[in-house]
């Protein structure tokens, strides 16, 4: 399985930019943070093109390495523009009752951090100021996976805040953690995610001159084994109060679909207690039909106001990426725009971002191990074949406004590429479960699992489960009502 990946922590020194809004004037919390960015500069910031370099001087192990590079290409829409303004008004907006260097303040964080406190009884002293929020911001960011919510949230993060600010005035020396982003854990345990939340604390506070905290200890006995679920909130509860903290995001919310029926209400009710006490906003990512396990109004107002990140097939923006692709050819014989082609990447991929650069990828490492050297509409199917079996299933059911279930393997997918074979195999089976797919389109699914898990290695546990899966499908595959082809098969 791939291990995450550490993302780089930028510190910063604080620097004041006095606010002439009452409710953020004098709160050092919300005056360091950097002013928010206009359009224009936001795009000149952000936007990334990898260039093609002279292929003349290079060996083929070398450009190879040269075409992961693809992957760095950062293309903003406006979708991209308003999720930055929705973090920044979230973070500040969130630190309007926490100001440190109000008295009343510093004596709530005491009894916040105080065990001999009860909790319930600690009451927030800005509760009755008209400028103080009564409850913390939410969102749940949604798309397709590969549409790029994960790259494009971080990308935002990394460049636009930076993740710790260090304090040094007189009457407030303490570090400010700006966000922490964590993933979901696969069985979405409340226990598991604070324990990933504290490590990362851990992790940012190791990098300034706070040094680390080793709040990862504190929630452990003796044994390794976690302490009680109620004393590791509290020390969650504790440790993001002391340190500031503006923004939690959690990636692959959708976890949380294959995860139990209690798990999923406990960790909703970590969320509300991480609300309600603290008002830290928060900000979680997952795919779209993770909203559908949450099938009444308050647990959906609880996950957060959606914000569905769209594919990239608005014109002007597809267009945009399009001259980025061209412009990336690392061969001998580099073509230029071609209809053609343009109209099977779209035909292939949908427009979802990863798969659109992952094709494009393997299309042209495919030309230079083939001595082709050269880009077509061929080369481009074959490649697609080889390494995204599952996403002709899935786009062509997204392009007929068929998303439902086939969504699910947009799922199935990413997991596959990323060498993730449980969660894929957990998404499958929920996709097998649920999907009303039958006949002929059901035997269509089960040919392109077989291509996609030919070179994954499972273990024996994993084969069975893929076995198991399978026998759905066959038994659905068996059921043949109406016209059966996946093109034609009724929503």
């Amino acid at each position: 399985m791939m291990m995450p990946k550490r993302r780089p922590i930028t510190v910063a020194k604080a620097h004041y930019t006095p606010s002439d809004v009452a409710m953020y004037a004098g709160n050092p919390l919300i005056e360091a943070l950097q002013p928010r960015l206009g359009s224009k500069l936001l795009r000149q910031r952000l936007t990334v093109k990898p260039n093609s370099p002279d292929v003349g001087h290079l060996s083929v192990g070398e450009r190879e390495e040269h075409i992961h590079t693809l992957f760095d290409i950062r293309l903003l829409s406006q979708q991209h523009l308003d999720l930055y303004y929705d973090m920044y008004s979230m973070i500040r907006y969130g630190y309007v009752h926490r100001n440190p260097v109000r008295a009343e303040v510093v004596a709530w964080s005491y009894d916040i951090a105080d065990p001999n406190v009860e909790q319930e009884e600690v009451t927030q002293p800005l509760l009755n100021d008209a400028s103080a929020p009564t409850v913390a911001e939410a969102l749940f960011l949604t798309g397709f996976s590969g549409n790029g919510k994960s790259t494009m949230t971080e990308h935002l993060l990394l460049n636009l805040f930076p993740q710790v600010i260090e304090h040094t005035v007189a009457d407030f020396d303490e570090p400010q953690v700006v966000y922490l982003k964590v993933d979901m854990p696969h069985n979405a345990s409340r226990g598991g995610l604070i324990s990933r939340l504290l490590t990362e604390l851990d992790r940012v506070l190791a990098a300034t001159s706070y040094g680390d905290p080793r709040y990862r200890d504190v929630i452990k006995k003796k044994n390794g084994d976690h302490i009680k679920l109620d004393a590791m909130v509290e020390v969650l509860i504790t440790a993001c109060n002391r340190h500031h903290l503006g923004l939690i995001v959690i990636d692959e919310f959708q976890n949380m679909k294959v995860a139990s029926l209690r798990y999923r209400n406990e960790m909703l009710q970590l969320f509300d207690e991480l609300a309600n006490q603290l008002f830290i906003p928060s900000i979680k990512i997952g795919t779209p039909d993770t909203l559908m396990i949450f099938d009444n109004a308050r647990h959906k107002r609880r996950l957060g106001k959606p914000f569905e990140l769209n594919r990239l097939n608005e014109p002007k923006t597809w267009e945009r990426l399009l001259t980025m692709l061209y412009d990336f050819q690392p061969l001998a014989h580099p073509i230029t725009r071609d209809d053609k082609i343009d109209a099977v990447l779209l035909h292939l991929t949908a427009a979802v971002p990863a798969f659109v650069l992952g094709l494009w990828e393997a299309t042209l490492i495919k030309a230079i191990r083939t001595g082709k050297e050269k880009m077509s509409v061929t080369l481009i199917k074959q490649a697609c074949r080889e390494r995204f079996p599952l996403l002709s299933t899935a786009t062509r059911n997204i392009h007929h406004n068929r998303r439902g279930g086939y969504a699910d393997l947009l799922t199935v997918q990413q997991y596959l590429a990323e060498d993730n074979n449980a969660l894929a195999l957990k998404h499958l089976n929920q996709f097998a479960e649920k999907t009303e797919v039958k006949g002929e389109a059901a035997s269509d699914v089960i040919k392109d699992i077989d291509s996609s898990f030919n070179t994954a290695e499972l273990n024996a546990k994993e084969r069975n489960k893929l076995l198991d899966i399978k026998k759905k499908l066959v038994e659905k595959s068996q059921a043949v009502l109406g016209p059966q082809t996946i093109e034609h098969k009724a929503t």
